[in-house]
């Protein structure tokens, strides 16, 4: 048996993909990353407001997830609410970090894969000089921008608090927010699906997947060009924790299971070859993500393809491309109802209380996938922190029953560069993967 390991390029971090090739495909996979946060560790001793400074620098690509389920577990812990405004204003930079995280999954990590197949794409999707690399970076920077004009800044916001936020937005941020949001949907539609808005809804609810155009449209010609349609499978299992874009649940064989239990999700130990730990559900693997989002969500066009296809490759980039839309109109939605409460109170209490105990959990929809923060206070000390990252569920490793998720989607390819490309469907980062 041939082993080839490749440092992959274009990752949060640092990561190593091993692949054990017999009879000319890949006979098993590891995913190495050798490196460890430490976060959880530094937070125990410190009184529990830090976490919400100190978590959001676990990760420089969704540091915004963090800080609200950090947030989230926190007022879980003091039984506690935020209002109604406070609500609204999270929703909308969480999900703000959503969609430029997306653009940038597809345009800045995936498509340049596609340049190495068919080097006539690199005008299009080369690193750096491809037209298409390039609007894309100014629309997710317009999209960064708009989430620092309502929570102070970005990365590392700390604006959400016990019972509320810090900032307070203006009619004026309102008004620059719905240009932006403008701006995305006319870049969604021209160039991601090559629609107009009537002719992207018909397609989206009755239409064939087949009969995408844009650049989902190139995309799904290489794929079928190398053979990738059903390619990349895994347990074809899914999990969300958290309802921001629809239920939560899991879904197992075309059914829809609600009602998840924190005590059933398990860290077990990282094998020998790797740092990072799995987590499972009940003793199972479950992947989290865009796709269990939509199947959840009961999106028509998504279910269909499923159906065909299963959890391939495709479907799971299918899944995420569309989201960008799903997570807009959202937007949109949250923005409305904030006008009418702007003027409100931003936070619940006047002061976050001192000596307090309490065991709270937050579980948010990161743009990976199911992000959790468990922390237990003692006399307002933090006494234990648990993170549980969507890359774990994902990405992580093998335990003594199964394959991680991302490693069994691997098994039976026949190129590397699939291999790197099936890898990067799960949007790879290290650093959130880790302790």
């Amino acid at each position: 048996m041939r082993v080839e390991g490749i440092s992959l390029p274009r990752v949060e971090g640092e990561a190593r993909l091993e692949l054990f090739w017999k009879d000319g495909e890949v006979a098993d996979a590891r995913i190495n990353i050798p490196s460890t946060r430490g976060i959880e560790r530094v937070l125990v001793g410190r009184p529990y407001m830090d976490a919400l400074v100190i978590t959001p620098r676990v990760c420089g690509i969704c540091g915004h997830a963090h800080l609200m389920a950090s947030a989230k577990a926190i007022e879980d812990a003091l039984d506690i609410s935020p209002t109604k405004k406070a609500e609204l204003v999270r929703n909308i930079t969480q999900s703000l970090e959503v969609l430029q995280n997306h653009i940038k999954w597809f345009y800045l990590f995936l498509m340049p894969d596609l340049v190495l197949i068919e080097n006539s794409l690199r005008d299009l999707y080369g690193p750096f000089v491809g037209k298409r690399w390039k609007e894309a970076i100014e629309v997710a920077s317009s999209i960064t921008k708009a989430i620092a004009l309502f929570s102070g800044q970005w990365p590392h916001a700390s604006y959400a608090i016990p019972g509320g936020i810090t900032s307070q937005p203006t009619p004026k941020d309102i008004v620059s927010l719905k240009q932006t949001l403008l701006a995305l949907k006319d870049f969604f539609l021209k160039l991601v699906v090559g629609m107009e808005e009537g002719e992207f809804n018909q397609w989206l609810y009755k239409g064939s997947w087949r009969d995408v155009k844009g650049d989902m449209a190139i995309f799904l010609e290489v794929c079928e060009r190398e053979d990738l349609l059903e390619a990349g499978r895994s347990y074809d299992r899914f999990i969300s924790f958290a309802s921001l874009y629809g239920p939560s649940g899991y879904y197992v064989k075309r059914m829809v299971h609600g009602r998840l239990k924190f005590g059933c999700v398990e860290e077990m130990e990282a094998p020998e070859y790797t740092r990072a730990r799995p987590v499972r559900y009940r003793g199972l693997p479950f992947e989290t993500g865009p796709l269990s989002r939509q199947l959840l969500a009961g999106t028509p066009i998504i279910k269909a393809m499923h159906k065909e296809l299963k959890d391939s490759f495709v479907v799971r980039v299918f899944a995420r491309l569309l989201e960008v839309w799903t997570v807009a109109k959202k937007i949109e939605d949250w923005t409305e109802e904030l006008k009418e409460v702007l003027q409100d109170r931003s936070s619940s209490i006047k002061r976050p209380p001192l000596e307090v105990n309490g065991l709270g959990y937050g579980a948010v929809e990161a743009a990976r996938g199911t992000l959790i923060h468990r922390i237990r206070i003692k006399k307002g000390i933090i006494d234990s922190y648990l993170i549980i990252t969507p890359s774990q569920w994902n990405l992580g490793p093998r335990c003594e029953r199964f394959y991680g998720v991302a490693e069994r989607a691997l098994l039976g390819l026949k190129k590397e560069v699939h291999a790197q490309m099936i890898l990067r469907s799960f949007d790879l980062c290290s650093v959130c993967t880790t302790h």
